[in-house]
Formats: C-alpha cells, sequence, structure tokens
C-alpha cells in the first residue's frame, strides 16, 4: 500500500483536494477544443494559397475589421448572458458556420471567396474559440491553483493538437476537406459540454452547491465603454497587450518568411496540407513537453516572473541561430519553436494574469486583447514587413531578436505585478 500511495503523495502540492475531476473535464475539453481548431487550421494555410500567397496580407485586413464588427456582438451577449450558457452560445454559432462553409465548397470546388471566407473566418473565430475557454478558467480558477494547474490543462489542448493535425495526415487525402471540417465541428461540440462540466465541478469544490450555481447563473454585467477606459488606463493590462501585438509582430513575419519557402519548395495543394501538418504536429508535440514538464514546476517553483520571461529568452536564442544559419531547414525549425513557445509557455502563463483580476477583465479585457489586438498585431506585422523583408531571412531573424529583448523586459515586469496581487481574491 505504500508503494502505491507514496508517488500519490509526492503530487499533493499539484492537484488539491476536489481538484482533480474539474482538472479533467476541463484538460478534455480543451483536448476536444483544440483537436477540432487545428484539424480547421491545416486546411486554413492549405486554403490560402488557393487564394494565392499575395493576397494573405489582405486576407489579414479583413480578418482585423471582421473582428471589429465581432467583438461589440460577443461583449453583449457575455454582459447579458449567465455564465453557464457562454459555452454552448459560442460554439454552436461557430459550428454552424463551419459545418456550413463545408457544404459550401463542396459544392463549389473552384470558387476562390469561399476558401477566403473560410481563412477569415479560422482566423479570427478561433480567437474567440480560445478566448472564450481561458475566460470561463480564469474566472473559475484562483491565482494559486492556476499556477499549479493551467499547464496541464493546456496540455489537454496540445494532446488534441497532436490529434488533430494526426488525423488530417492520415485521412484528409481520404476523406477530403469537407467530411474533415464536420469531424472538427463534432470535436467543437463535444468539447462544449465537458468544458461546462469543468466549469460548474471547480467552482462547487470551492463555494458549494449553492454559492456555484448562483454565480453560473449571473451575467458578466458591466458596460463595453468602461472596461474599453479599464483597459487603456491600467498599466499592467496594457503591459499584457504589448506582449500580446509584440508576440503577433514575430508571428507575422515568421509567416511571410515560411509561406516564401513553402511556395518555391512545394508545389501542390496537397503536399502544401501534408507539410503544415507535420509541422503542427511537431509544435504540439514540444508544446506537450513544455506544459507538462516546464510550465507548471518553473510557476511553481519560481514564480511566474520566472515563468513568463523565460519565454523570450527561448525565442532570442532561435532567433539568433536562424540570423546565423538562414537557410530553410533552420527556418522552419525555428518556427516550430516559436509556436510551440508560444503555445506552451507563453499561452498558460499569460492566461495566469488575469486571474488576480475582476470579472469584467477577465471576460472583456480579456476578449479585446485576445481577439482585436491580436489581430491587429497581425496586421500591423502585415503592414511592417515590407519594410524588412529586403534585409533577408537573416536581416529579419536580428530584426525579431530585437523584439523579444524588448519583450523580457515588459514579461518580468508583469511577472513582479502579479506576484504582489496574487494572494488578492478577484472580485465576483
Amino acid at each position: 500500500m505504500s508503494t502505491v500511495t507514496a508517488p500519490i503523495a509526492s503530487f499533493r502540492w499539484l492537484v488539491g483536494r476536489g481538484e482533480g475531476r474539474a482538472l479533467f473535464a476541463a484538460a478534455n475539453a480543451y483536448f476536444l477544443l483544440l483537436g477540432g481548431y487545428y484539424m480547421l487550421r491545416s486546411l486554413r494555410e492549405a486554403f490560402a494559397l488557393e487564394v494565392g500567397r499575395e493576397q494573405i496580407a489582405n486576407l489579414f485586413y479583413i480578418t482585423f475589421f471582421v473582428m471589429m464588427a465581432i467583438l461589440p456582438v460577443y461583449w453583449l451577449v457575455v454582459a447579458r448572458l449567465p455564465r453557464r450558457w457562454l459555452f454552448p452560445a459560442i460554439y454552436t454559432f461557430v459550428v454552424t458556420l463551419f459545418a456550413t462553409l463545408a457544404v459550401g465548397m463542396a459544392a463549389y470546388p473552384g470558387n476562390k471567396w469561399l476558401p477566403a471566407v473560410y481563412f477569415v473566418a479560422v482566423t479570427s473565430l478561433n480567437l474567440f474559440i480560445v478566448s472564450v475557454f481561458w475566460s470561463v478558467m480564469v474566472d473559475t480558477w484562483r491565482a494559486t491553483s492556476a499556477k499549479r494547474l493551467f499547464g496541464y490543462i493546456a496540455a489537454g489542448g496540445s494532446a488534441g493538437a497532436i490529434a488533430g493535425p494526426a488525423f488530417n495526415a492520415l485521412f484528409v487525402e481520404r476523406l477530403g476537406p469537407t467530411i474533415t471540417i464536420l469531424v472538427a465541428c463534432t470535436a467543437i461540440l463535444l468539447a462544449t459540454e465537458l468544458g461546462r462540466r469543468a466549469q460548474f465541478v471547480e467552482l462547487r469544490s470551492e463555494a458549494g452547491d449553492i454559492d456555484s450555481k448562483q454565480r453560473l447563473a449571473l451575467p458578466v454585467g458591466g458596460r463595453a465603454i468602461d472596461d474599453l477606459r479599464r483597459l487603456v488606463t491600467s498599466p499592467y493590462l496594457i503591459a499584457i497587450a504589448g506582449l500580446v501585438v509584440g508576440g503577433q509582430v514575430l508571428g507575422g513575419f515568421m509567416y511571410q518568411e515560411q509561406a516564401k519557402y513553402v511556395e518555391t519548395t512545394y508545389t501542390t495543394l496537397i503536399e502544401r496540407a501534408a507539410l503544415f501538418a507535420r509541422i503542427d504536429l511537431s509544435v504540439s508535440v514540444l508544446s506537450l513537453i513544455f506544459q507538462t514538464a516546464v510550465v507548471g514546476w518553473v510557476a511553481s517553483r519560481g514564480g511566474l516572473r520566472a515563468a513568463l520571461g523565460l519565454v523570450p529568452v527561448i525565442l532570442i536564442g532561435s532567433l539568433v541561430l536562424l540570423a546565423l544559419l538562414p537557410v530553410g531547414l533552420v527556418l522552419i525549425g525555428t518556427q516550430v519553436v516559436r509556436r510551440a513557445v508560444d503555445y506552451g509557455l507563453f499561452k498558460p502563463t499569460r492566461e495566469m494574469l488575469f486571474t488576480v483580476l475582476n470579472a469584467e477583465s477577465k471576460f472583456k479585457s480579456k476578449s479585446l486583447i485576445d481577439t482585436l489586438l491580436q489581430r491587429g498585431g497581425d496586421s500591423l506585422s502585415q503592414l511592417v514587413y515590407p519594410l524588412v523583408a529586403g534585409l533577408g531571412l537573416a536581416g529579419v531573424s536580428w530584426v525579431l531578436a530585437g523584439v523579444s529583448s524588448v519583450m523580457l523586459v515588459v514579461a518580468l515586469w508583469l511577472g513582479t505585478v502579479f506576484a504582489r496581487n496574487e494572494s488578492r481574491t478577484p472580485e465576483l
């Protein structure tokens, strides 16, 4: 008996009493959610090249304006809809949209408008998909629990992000894009119910049955103008936004460099789709390692300052290597590392930052940062990229290493402020 209970006891610091069921439900919900999303994402990259690489910048610009239109509607829903209905309301709309696009592209295979709409839909709505999930999670878990467990919830997503591209790599040529999209929609629907279960179980373990039901019945409330004012006057939120925009600039520059390489090296839709699936699979495996073996341990032992600061440190090292060895293989490797750091380290640590804020900031300021500002960073990167494209891959890498150095300073400051406030109980 002692040999069985000893390993369990050694993990008592990680999973507290009553947290296990909520953690299991949340991790599995994120597994299904990102599994479905990454099936859609792998197809997005291929459809973008069907529209034309020269149109990629325009597609990002359109995405930005689409998100500007969607965000006020989302705020209205969050302000009025009880917390318990956020998952089904948002995800049912997303599933309906992608199922309709799947049928439309099957009926009109030569149409270039539908792949363009698909690109914009995946690029914009995926942020709402993920933002809604994490808004509910940061509203549900306390800061002390989040430091221990968010890495493992994120790891569930990375496992799903492995399953999604693996499914596409094995079956997309056999099933075709239409069936693949419908399978992805099914996974997102299943994630909805598990996410609601995690939300209820964790709140109940902290507050008791009556309080948890009352809280789930409450909308977030508030006015959009109040939260916009909060965002532009809070140094803490401005710093989070700066980190997000900096990360998107890195991603946008690397996306263009990757597109140049893939366009000249791989010539058919199927070849490109298979390559992107392999890249996504590699990113997910590395992200899973970061989430299960690094982020929880570093955040719990060294604090969020250490965990958040580790992100730009790794980025600087990989970008300097690319600057010194600017070839296609290193480019793909650097892109894998950059995305894995983003999903495996930056995403869970960034979510932890919101746990010390009030409910409106968790849903509204967070959604603004996660969606409009994130896509604004994409648009900014596409606008600025022509100014540095002439420097070549090595020059672009040096520029991005400089951006990462600025991000390091901001990350360390945010971690310090979080440490001063993590013991405070957020407002309902």
